[in-house]
């Protein structure tokens, strides 16, 4: 068990470092109400904080620190945290407390509006297979995961940002890598 823990933790900062970001959210768009707040339901989870990271505008991103990780882990991804501007870590409950003010300050426009999307990311970063996973919450109210699941974030919140009236959100989710419905399922959260 202790060699997962290890790779666990060694993976997770590897994503945390590797992640490369650019501008810091200052607002919160007039109508992300349109997001539905996350529902007061108890959910059992295998994170005790969560780190996020909100540098980039196309996505948050949100990775759920496992709660049997070794203390000299836990010191190194504190001393990580500590070291960048845009990286905070939360405990469980202050994640849970202000998840929906994250969700607002990032989505734009909810391309998937009869996805609870919150709820599904707290489901994401809770469940035993997602803890440790960057999850990205993005601009249009989808997922990412991969490397390209973020890069089709970036260019599609480029193409939004440079004439909303032209955007068109795919409406095939099998060729929408940021589908929630893609990714959900992981963690059990359908």
């Amino acid at each position: 068990m202790q060699k997962t823990t290890n790779v666990s933790t060694f993976s997770l900062l590897l994503i945390l470092v590797s992640l490369n970001y650019s501008v810091v959210h200052a607002t919160t768009p007039s109508h992300a109400s349109k997001v539905s707040p996350r529902s007061s339901i108890n959910i059992n989870t295998s994170s005790q904080f969560v780190a996020i990271d909100q540098k980039e505008p196309a996505f948050t991103v949100f990775t759920g620190i496992p709660k049997n990780i070794g203390s000299d882990e836990f010191k190194k991804i504190k001393q990580k945290v500590s070291s960048r501007e845009t990286l905070i870590m939360l405990t469980w409950d202050k994640f849970l407390d202000s998840v929906d003010k994250y969700a607002q300050s990032v989505i734009l426009i909810n391309d998937y509006p009869d996805i609870r999307i919150v709820d599904g990311l707290v489901c994401l970063v809770a469940s035993k297979q997602g803890t440790g996973a960057p999850w990205g919450l993005t601009w249009n109210g989808g997922i990412a995961l991969t490397y390209n699941d973020y890069q089709h974030a970036r260019r599609t919140y480029e193409s939004y940002k440079a004439n909303p009236a032209s955007y068109i959100p795919l409406n095939d989710p099998g060729r929408d890598p940021v589908n929630p419905a893609g990714h959900l399922p992981f963690g059990g959260c359908n």
